[in-house]
């Protein structure tokens, strides 16, 4: 298993060597499931086929999650089995076909072999009566429930008198070093997101009474007689490919956001995991203080939760969300309700409009289609969060026939060509769509303000292939370029007035909704001016490199800022998973329905 999610022997070999401890621990969780398929299926070579059909799967998805998203298998991924069913045939063009065919064949081959065996050897013919296997069931289960709450079993003091350490800040190194069943079973102590130390109604109320007296409400420099709509639109993979140096690109992709462009996005992902970009921008939570890999929509959004729909809504906006794909991915259909949208126009929407499709998704174009057409819908001003779909990955060449930008590179391989070839046509087509959406605006007489970004760049190939290639990021990372494979192009621009907010040069997604109030005059709750007073202090706020006011790169939260991040910590928990004692004094009063 560790050989295969490694891709080498030798480096198996040398873990389990340099890592004895942590390698006997992965042996000994395998043999307790082993078990269970014994005590279950009371056949040893049928249990034993079983059993490494299991670490075949497991071992499979691991190593394709990490080469398509750079992040491992986590136990919280099993809720997320609808959109691994979903993007499967999409996924399945990129893994490597002579592989997946000879996989087959052996699959086939050991199936005729066991077969044959327990036909011929006795020994294969193994029983258990019904009350030593049902002994078997119930040990090997309550081992497995002890691995995974060892918190407050005899294994916590077991891991720690091996010396076993739970490296969940740094997931890349905790499955490297602790290997992957063991670092599967650690993680499993993440899926419930504990207090921070101190919680509670007088901790919480004493921290909001310091911010009130920190920052007091301040009326808008930039009052407006009319409410201006306001629209993001978060283009899926949206990204600069001229970043690319070795490639020569026939003529630039992305004039409109070029032109427009007010700095950089800092997305939480990489190449996935949309969700997690929305759920910053609209609740100005950070993903840093949830499990790593986790999914905040799928997982902790199940009750009524403030975000900037719930504001805007008390402001007297109609708030729309708009995503041309199915309502149930990521469990939006129901989270959109949660965090304050009135409707939802999803797949089933575009299809009953007859949108135009370009690839397998629908088009971007239609996406600015369904933003005017809500707009002119409404008499009161709008807000609308649109997630597009057209340039969502792979980028299997000649998705789109002849294509508007030519690439040429000396560096490049035909596989990493055409992918990138395929996605610069769909930043060229996420552009035009723009341009055609700003045309509208800038004629109509509603004033509008349109936020626009990608939510992290693309997967261009197993193991950064394309990225490798062009020699854009190169062995082990360095903060720079971690935060050049986390930065997008971000665009503000509105259609009444020359003055944008100074927003600092790379910004996380929770931190754009205060800024895109002051743009609108409208009075910022007390939580949005927490949020830019910390992004005075640290604008880029993500678990793999972090940004200060001066634009200097970390890995870790400097210490002056550190406070800050204390208060931001206790603030989510409260929203996000506690009583919410600081409701009333962050949201005015703003009830929740």
């Amino acid at each position: 298993m560790e050989t295969f999610i490694r891709g080498d022997f030798l480096e198996a070999k040398k873990w389990m060597e340099e890592h004895y401890n942590p390698f006997i621990l992965n042996y000994l969780i395998f043999i307790v499931f082993f078990l269970l398929f014994l005590g279950l299926f009371n056949d040893l070579l049928f249990s034993t086929f079983a059993f490494s059909l299991f670490i075949l799967l497991l071992s499979f998805i691991n190593r394709y999650k990490y080469m398509f998203l750079g992040e491992n298998l986590y136990p919280w991924d099993i809720l997320l089995y609808q959109q691994m069913f979903n993007l499967f045939p999409e996924l399945i063009k990129e893994v490597d076909q002579q592989k997946l065919i000879l996989a087959s064949i052996t699959f086939v081959v050991i199936m005729a072999a066991l077969i044959f065996i327990k036909k011929k050897i006795t020994f294969a013919v193994f029983r258990l009566d019904l009350l030593k296997r049902l002994v078997l069931i119930v040990l090997s289960v309550g081992l497995i429930i002890s691995f995974f709450a060892f918190r407050s079993t005899p294994l916590k003091h077991l891991f720690q008198t091996l010396q076993i350490t739970h490296i969940n800040w740094n997931q890349d190194s905790n499955y490297r070093i602790n290997g992957f069943m063991l670092s599967f079973v650690l993680n499993t102590e993440s899926t419930i997101v504990f207090p921070p130390q101190g919680y509670g109604k007088a901790n919480i109320l004493q921290t909001v009474g310091d911010l009130e007296e920190r920052l007091p409400q301040e009326k808008p420099a930039n009052q407006l007689e009319q409410k201006p709509n306001i629209i993001f639109i978060m283009n899926e993979s949206f990204w600069d490919p001229t970043q690319l140096q070795s490639v020569t690109f026939s003529k630039d992709p992305m004039p409109t956001v070029r032109q427009n462009q007010i700095g950089w996005l800092l997305s939480p992902q990489f190449g996935g995991g949309t969700a997690n970009i929305e759920f910053e921008a609209l609740t100005g939570f950070s993903v840093s203080f949830l499990p790593t890999g986790s999914i905040a929509y799928q997982q902790f959004i199940g009750r009524p939760t403030p975000s900037l729909a719930t504001v805007l809504t008390k402001q007297g906006y109609e708030a729309t969300a708009i995503h041309p794909y199915y309502d149930w991915f990521w469990n939006r259909k129901n989270v959109y309700k949660h965090i304050g949208f009135h409707k939802f126009v999803s797949l089933d929407d575009f299809e009953k409009n007859k949108a135009e499709y370009r690839g397998p998704y629908i088009a971007d174009l239609e996406v600015t289609k369904e933003i005017i057409k809500t707009t002119e819908a409404t008499e009161k001003p709008d807000f609308i969060y649109a997630v597009t779909m057209q340039n969502h990955g792979p980028y299997e060449k000649g998705r789109y026939g002849n294509v508007r930008v030519n690439i040429e590179s000396s560096q490049l391989s035909e596989e990493a060509r055409g992918s990138l070839e395929t996605f610069t046509q769909g930043v060229y087509d996420a552009d035009q769509a723009l341009a055609e959406l700003m045309e509208y605006y800038e004629k109509s007489e509603e004033p509008t303000i349109i936020v626009f970004y990608g939510d992290h760049l693309p997967f261009l190939g197993a193991d950064y292939l394309t990225y490798k290639e062009a020699g854009f990021v190169d062995g082990e990372w360095s903060l720079d370029e971690y935060r050049k494979m986390r930065t997008t192009p971000l665009v503000v621009w509105n259609n009444f007035s020359e003055d944008i907010p100074s927003l600092p040069e790379t910004i996380s997604p929770s931190f754009l909704a205060p800024y895109v109030l002051d743009l609108a005059g409208i009075e910022k709750p007390l939580y949005y001016r927490f949020l830019e007073e910390f992004s005075h202090q640290m604008p880029g706020f993500t678990t793999s490199v972090k940004s200060d006011g001066s634009g200097e790169l970390h890995k870790s939260t400097p210490e002056n800022v550190k406070p800050l991040e204390d208060t931001y910590l206790r603030l989510q928990y409260d929203l996000l998973f506690g009583k919410q004692y600081s409701m009333d004094a962050l949201f005015e009063g703003m009830k929740l329905e």
